[in-house]
């Protein structure tokens, strides 16, 4: 019986969808690793508002944004997908790019402006539309930014849902912008600032130059040099459609005035490159034009692999910084248990002076007056008699007596005061700081062996695991 082989073709794309799937794998595990709550619902990034409540903590049980949460911390989950922003005049290209990269007719490519939105195309369980607010929704993280165009926004986004796995779009979120163009042509929001605002959580910026179109139009120029302010690191400029233009000096005519235009504009044009990019078409003639179609792939392979790295060296961030601001919680209960315990001292101190001074003045009182179970007491015990007979003659005088220092009226007012300032000294100063109970510090405690212990070996776990998709034998 003849045996069969895969092809040498079968085999690297049987590899590719293995190494997407184990990369896939690694970002959902880290994703989880953040957003899960104690009771196994993902934490709402809506209602995320950081404050101290260590009594909360279910070590173990939650991920990091919910320990963050609990800690005062603000914590970002790492995104599952990388976000490709496709930036370009009308009729460059950018949804027929999509539609062939994704493997199916998502958007529409017939009318020459018909993104007059953003879209944003994404993988999911099953083919679906979501607009405006629902768009949002699925994209919480981009409600602040959006917040200054509401409520045109809500009828300028849309996100269409499919099921396909080609290549890396399991991975991917593309985002298709509005056509650029000049003229009357009135956008219901401001699309430049739209797209800048967008940018911000991009992990990629394609500029497709149409070379037959308005690829040089003043609204294209003017956001490709916002843009190039803020993001000059993720912009990737194509000359798309390049297939339209067959001639090779044409084409080189059009690079160098796509080129010239841009020179002035962005701070980075020394290093600035142009590939030519086209859709094939399988039914018509090989064009002789060097395609770099999968140079966009490559691409975004390269952030895809930078996005594991980054986000597993996050994790490792993240969890030393709980664990830091953790030290930093327990050793300033340990000092506010230590002031509590010196407090604690110094203001029952000044109390039982407070109570003690009352109880002098009896004394000194009882030493004066003239009572027969006195006299009994001062033949029991004359010395200490003695000693407070002589003190209270020496304090205190009768009416116009000379012998005192002070009157009885003095004495008892002073002793009023005396007694009512050492009890507000003693309020004062045993006033105790803020201190943790035994719950919480072993709440503490349990969590920062929790993200110091098993977050930690995990992250080494799925470290050595996308190691193996390229090096072997890893230690």
């Amino acid at each position: 019986m003849a045996r069969t082989t895969a092809s040498p073709g079968k085999k690297k794309v049987d590899a590719f969808a293995e190494d997407t799937n184990v990369t896939e794998q690694i970002l959902k595990e880290v994703h989880e690793m953040y957003v899960l709550t104690d009771t196994g619902a993902p934490l709402s990034t809506a209602t995320y508002e950081p404050s101290v409540k260590p009594a909360q903590l279910a070590p173990g049980k939650e991920g990091i944004m919910a320990i963050c949460s609990k800690l005062g911390l603000k914590c970002i989950a790492p995104r599952r997908k990388i976000n490709v922003m496709i930036v370009g005049n009308h009729s460059a290209g950018k949804s027929s790019y999509i539609n062939w990269y994704i493997g199916e007719q998502v958007q529409k490519c017939a009318v020459a402006i018909e993104t007059q939105g953003f879209t944003f195309c994404t993988s999911g369980k099953q083919r679906h539309t979501l607009k405006g607010e629902a768009t949002l929704q699925l994209f919480q993280h981009l409600i602040p930014e959006l917040e200054p165009f509401k409520p045109a926004i809500y009828n300028g986004v849309q996100t269409e849902i499919s099921t396909s796995k080609n290549k890396c779009f399991g991975l991917i979120t593309f985002i298709d912008t509005p056509g650029l163009v000049d003229g009357s042509f009135h956008y219901p929001f401001d699309v430049e600032q739209a797209i800048v605002a967008m940018a911000r959580h991009t992990d990629l910026i394609y500029i497709f130059f149409d070379p037959i179109g308005q690829a040089l139009c003043d609204r294209t120029m003017k956001t490709i040099e916002l843009l190039n302010k803020e993001h000059a690191d993720k912009l990737r400029y194509f000359l798309s459609k390049a297939d339209t233009v067959p001639d090779e000096r044409d084409r080189q005519k059009v690079v160098v005035q796509i080129t010239q235009n841009l020179s002035s504009r962005i701070r980075n044009a020394h290093a600035f490159e142009l590939p030519s990019i086209y859709i094939p078409d399988y039914t018509a003639d090989s064009c002789p034009i060097h395609n770099a179609l999968e140079k966009t792939c490559e691409e975004m392979e390269q952030t895809i692999a930078q996005s594991v790295q980054n986000n597993l060296n996050n994790l490792e961030r993240d969890c030393r910084l709980v664990a830091s601001t953790i030290d930093d919680l327990l050793a300033a209960d340990r000092q506010n248990r230590k002031f509590n315990r010196t407090a604690f001292c110094y203001g029952h101190c000044m109390f039982l002076a407070a109570l003690h001074l009352p109880a002098l003045a009896l004394a000194l009182l009882f030493a004066r007056a003239d009572f027969s179970w006195l006299q009994r007491l001062a033949d029991a015990a004359p010395e200490p008699y003695e000693v407070l007979n002589s003190t209270a003659n020496a304090l205190l005088h009768d009416g116009g007596a000379t012998g005192g220092l002070l009157s009885m009226h003095q004495f008892l007012f002073g002793t009023l005061v005396a007694t009512v300032l050492l009890y507000l000294a003693s309020r004062i100063v045993g006033r105790y700081k803020p201190y943790y109970s035994k719950r919480e510090v072993a709440n503490l405690q349990q969590t920062r062996a929790f993200v110091l212990g098993e977050l930690l070996e995990k992250k080494a776990r799925l470290y050595k695991t996308y190691f193996d998709q390229s090096v072997s034998d890893v230690q």
